[in-house]
């Protein structure tokens, strides 16, 4: 792995920064706590990490929990005395690579939150509009951001993402251990409920999200194509045949039933 992008996190390069964003609009109110549920679905797969303590307390870092749930991919920050101000950069990509996209949340002059999102490479970071959602809370100590996976595309279906989060006030920063963290509730495999839910039409996007796999290439025939997947349980595998021109579904089977 090469250390381009990581500049941007510090403590380790190899760690990858992710984080949980949830809601619409963000603003700071009075209070200084952002009213914004960072609940993950049902299906998301979690990981808490805790960080050792690192003074000052203004960029310390206590906890992070990374998320990856079908439909988006965050984490929430803990922080000891989270005060109005800083910078939190969540990186997330695939595993081992230096190509990611880089979410950022900031206080800004004017008391409210900012956002963005970027795709860095070792040579580039460019922009990307996206609808991602974050929190600030001085009340709960804790920052939090999501970001859809249709903002995250990589040419290719992650069935498990690195992620990673890098805290900055002034010139103190604390950056949490990075992690892998496996997407929806069955990485790499497919529950028999799952199975059920793909019906003929759901565009083959639609079914990865669904499945937390993109399986392997099977056969393929006039005018369509099947893919691979393997069951949870070492059940027989499935098979499901896609239209060539649309990539939605025509039919699905057991190999070998």
């Amino acid at each position: 792995m090469t250390l381009g992008v990581r500049a941007i996190s510090t403590k380790d390069y190899r760690m990858k920064r992710i984080l949980t964003i949830a809601a619409a609009t963000v603003a700071l109110t009075g209070g200084f706590a952002i009213p914004l549920s960072l609940t993950p679905a049902a299906t998301a797969k979690s990981v808490t990490a805790a960080d050792p303590v690192d003074p000052p307390a203004r960029a310390d870092i206590t906890r992070v929990t990374y998320r990856n749930s079908e439909s988006s991919a965050g984490a929430t920050v803990h922080v000891r005395n989270l005060q109005r101000a800083g910078k939190l950069v969540v990186l997330l990509g695939p595993p081992g690579t230096d190509v990611m996209y880089q979410a950022t949340v900031w206080i800004k002059a004017d008391g409210t939150l900012g956002k963005r999102l970027a795709y860095t490479t070792d040579l580039s970071r460019v922009g990307r509009a996206c609808g991602l959602t974050a929190s600030w809370s001085a009340a709960t100590d804790t920052i939090g951001v999501s970001v859809p996976h249709k903002c995250l595309t990589f040419g290719m279906f992650l069935s498990r993402h690195w992620i990673q989060a890098t805290l900055t006030v002034g010139s103190a920063r604390d950056a949490a251990r990075g992690l892998n963290v496996g997407r929806g509730d069955s990485p790499d495999c497919v529950t028999t409920e799952e199975m059920k839910r793909v019906t003929k039409g759901t565009p083959k996007a639609g079914v990865h999200a669904q499945l937390d796999t993109a399986g392997r290439p099977g056969s393929g025939g006039a005018g369509g194509y099947s893919r691979v997947y393997r069951t949870c349980n070492g059940s027989p595998a499935w098979w499901i045949e896609y239209n060539g021109w649309t990539t939605k579904v025509l039919q699905k089977g057991r190999i070998g039933g």
